[in-house]
């Protein structure tokens, strides 16, 4: 198939040059980039051309639609490989509703989310992405264990045995005394909490296959998530909710930015995170997207006949379209909420 143009962002050009019939742009729209395969948007003039892509059978545009989702898998499963091999095969995910991962062993703890100033837990040495694993000899499966034990033993030392998110093999221990009386919206030993998963990959052919293990579990992770905050959104007739979840490239940004004070490690995963997530929202039957596309192809399959051109011509438009439009309230959205982060 004769390629027309290969651009890094999406149009309007900044730059373009062409060389050997290619056209090599840079684009003002910084939302990932594009291949422009001559007929795939099913012109009739370009139907009967043998190097246009609406000329060629199901089975090959099927192939072309999946090669990029392909390509984002096989990245992330590679980088989740290799981050997992140097962690001795376990790794933290957050949790912000009830889930178990299909495959890998997962315990679940609460985390030490936000560290306030002057508190009891700064004063001990505990810090942001501390996971708490007992207190007292008491193992906790979440953050409401945790909050019922400490104030059980408000105005007594407690001791709390702990590691962090970025380096889970070193434990450390600390002591503190909760707060009898503590100033208002700060708790017994002044953090914030959160809830988190330890996925471990054991045994041999685990081991072997953790990458790919790893990308199905946050693969079906992203998609339960989607679904509990579309219920969430639907049943308090909120949007925020499924909202605040999205981020375009700012917020990709600042998460880079937070990856990198954290380590390379964290930096690593977080690429990987992304190529993921691409994946899953190419795969989606959004127009425009490669899945949107991949449905036109279906219903050839099926039909034995092409979608009337004109039609997928105005669906893809309309995705393209959408896309846009929401890219942009992202990135307004982005601005704000991590503004104290960029600027």
């Amino acid at each position: 198939m004769r390629v027309e143009e290969f651009g890094i962002g999406y149009p309007p050009r900044i730059w373009g040059k062409k060389i050997k019939g290619v056209i090599y742009s840079i684009n003002w729209i910084p939302v990932g980039g594009f291949v422009k395969i001559y007929g795939e948007n099913s012109e009739e003039e370009t139907m009967k051309d043998s190097d246009s892509f609406c000329a060629k059978p199901p089975r090959i545009k099927a192939r072309i639609l999946l090669a990029g989702i392909g390509a984002n898998l096989l990245a992330a499963i590679i980088l989740f490989y290799f981050l997992l091999g140097f962690h001795n095969f376990q790794t933290f995910q957050g949790q912000f509703f009830d889930y178990r991962f299909p495959f890998g062993q997962q315990t679940d703890y609460p985390m030490i989310s936000e560290v306030l100033d002057g508190s009891p837990a700064q004063k001990a040495g505990i810090n942001e992405f501390d996971v708490v694993i007992a207190g007292n000899g008491e193992y906790f499966s979440n953050s409401e264990e945790l909050i019922n034990f400490i104030n059980q033993n408000k105005g007594e030392e407690i001791i709390l045995r702990l590691v962090n998110v970025h380096n889970p093999d070193k434990e450390k221990i600390v002591n503190l005394v909760p707060r009898v009386n503590p100033p208002e919206n700060s708790g017994a030993i002044g953090v914030m909490l959160g809830d988190v998963s330890r996925l471990s990959y054991e045994g041999l052919s685990n081991k072997v296959f953790s990458g790919v293990l790893h990308t199905l579990n946050l693969g079906d992770f992203t998609f339960s998530a989607l679904g509990h905050l579309i219920k969430v959104s639907i049943a308090e007739r909120n949007i925020q909710p499924l909202s605040s979840s999205f981020s375009g490239p700012i917020g990709i940004l600042a998460f880079t930015k937070l990856s990198m004070d954290s380590g390379v490690w964290q930096l690593f995963y977080f690429i990987a995170a992304i190529s993921l997530g691409l994946a899953v929202v190419n795969i989606l039957p959004i127009p425009a997207a490669d899945g949107g596309r991949l449905v036109f192809v279906i219903y050839e399959a099926i039909f034995k006949k092409r979608a009337p051109a004109k039609v997928e011509r105005v669906v893809n438009g309309f995705g393209m379209f959408f896309l846009l439009a929401l890219f942009i309230v992202i990135s307004i959205k982005d601005i704000i909420q991590f503004k104290d982060i960029l600027f």
